[in-house]
């Protein structure tokens, strides 16, 4: 299925249902549902990232970021998931042999890949392969992968090499530490290998801050700037089912000691106004940013580091404004807020579940502020 054909929406309409049956168990129990996982995979959903000479899609970051949206107002940790497993697919097809890719994805094309591109293992070479040992926080989905890419620091290197590593997955090597209120259902936890033995076929090897092997728009951003993108689509869908679940109950809703709807209310009005305004404007300048940094890839020009500033700042602004769109509206939902079928609540938990990750956390504004006042960012990421 080339890119161009390739009709997100349609075929998410087609697994929605699929997943909102299974999204409150997910969340009870901490992690993705597997039927949902592989039935996207199975969709070719999987491999969005993927360049199209390995039998990926090569989507434009826009379409993820819509695609991601759409996911999220179904259920946020299923968006989650399936965001950050494109993503970890991407890390394959970027530092992994090319031989191996196209083999991966000839023979599975409907894998699903999970992992950290987090340098938190160290690799040391042994016969016609490496020894892994490290633990990975944060791995999403990683109860419903097939396999998993971790990345390690090159033992004794210097300068400093990154190998990245595809595994198997296997519940085996997984501690149960994803308690948390926001985006309970993606399985976040760690992953832990011990002396572990990938062969080097399975394994990419390359100096740090170097630019992947596929020759492509893409995959010529540094990757602190094809990360941070994704997750606003995220966040802008989870604030999206927000807005749809406070018109549905501005209708319904007569609040206690009032002779009118929540709808007649003017703080009704102002609330859903404010959140309307707050994602659309976070989400186009975050378009704005990245169709500039696109042109630059597309002509092999470097990013400034200015323009890394901005689009850095527009990712993590439009997160902010996401979270608070959905605070608005849980403000004037009242106490229907605070009950489990109300949602509201646990909408401004995943969506500030979001804003955890580093590369959209809210000290990325003070960091961006520092670059673009000419100072040094402090920050390793940029």
């Amino acid at each position: 299925m080339a890119a161009a054909s390739l009709q997100l929406e349609q075929i998410v309409s087609g697994v929605e249902n699929l997943i909102s049956d299974r999204a409150k168990q997910s969340d009870q129990l901490r992690q993705p549902d597997r039927e949902v996982i592989e039935s996207l995979g199975k969709l070719g959903l999987m491999r969005l990232l993927v360049p199209e000479e390995y039998g990926g899609h090569e989507v434009h970051p826009r379409e993820l970021i819509d695609f991601t949206k759409r996911l999220a107002e179904i259920h946020g940790s299923t968006a989650w998931v399936t965001m950050t497993c494109n993503e970890e697919a991407e890390l394959v097809s970027a530092y992994l042999p090319p031989d191996t890719c196209r083999d991966l994805w000839a023979e599975s094309p409907s894998i699903v890949i999970a992992g950290s591109g987090v340098a938190k293992g160290k690799a040391r070479r042994a016969k016609d392969g490496w020894r892994i040992s490290g633990r990975w926080n944060f791995v999403s989905g990683c109860t419903a992968a097939d396999k998993w890419v971790l990345n390690s620091v090159v033992e004794n290197s210097s300068p400093i090499e990154l190998c990245f590593a595809l595994v198997e997955a296997n519940p085996d090597f997984i501690e149960d530490t994803w308690h948390t209120v926001g985006l309970r259902g993606t399985g976040s936890h760690d992953v832990i290998l011990e002396d572990f033995f990938v062969p080097d076929i399975w394994c990419g090897v390359v100096a740090n801050n170097s630019l992947p092997l596929p020759d492509l728009p893409f995959y010529r951003l540094p990757s602190a700037l094809r990360f941070p993108f994704p997750k606003t689509g995220v966040a802008a869908g989870l604030a999206s089912r927000a807005i749809a679940d406070f018109k549905d109950l501005a209708e319904s809703k007569t609040p206690l000691t009032s002779k009118r709807s929540l709808r007649d209310r003017p703080d009704a009005a102002t609330s859903i106004a404010k959140a309307e305004a707050l994602v659309g404007a976070g989400q186009a300048w975050v378009f704005e940013q990245l169709e500039t940094i696109w042109a630059a890839a597309e002509q092999g020009q470097e990013v400034s580091d200015q323009m890394h500033a901005k689009v850095r700042l527009a990712c993590s602004w439009s997160v902010q404004n996401a979270i608070s769109a959905v605070q608005h509206l849980v403000d004037a939902a009242g106490s229907t807020a605070n009950f489990e079928d109300s949602g509201l609540m646990s909408l401004l938990d995943d969506v500030r579940a979001v804003a955890g990750h580093f590369m959209v956390g809210s000290y990325q504004i003070d960091t961006a502020g520092r670059v673009l006042l000419g100072l040094d960012a402090g920050d390793p990421a940029f």
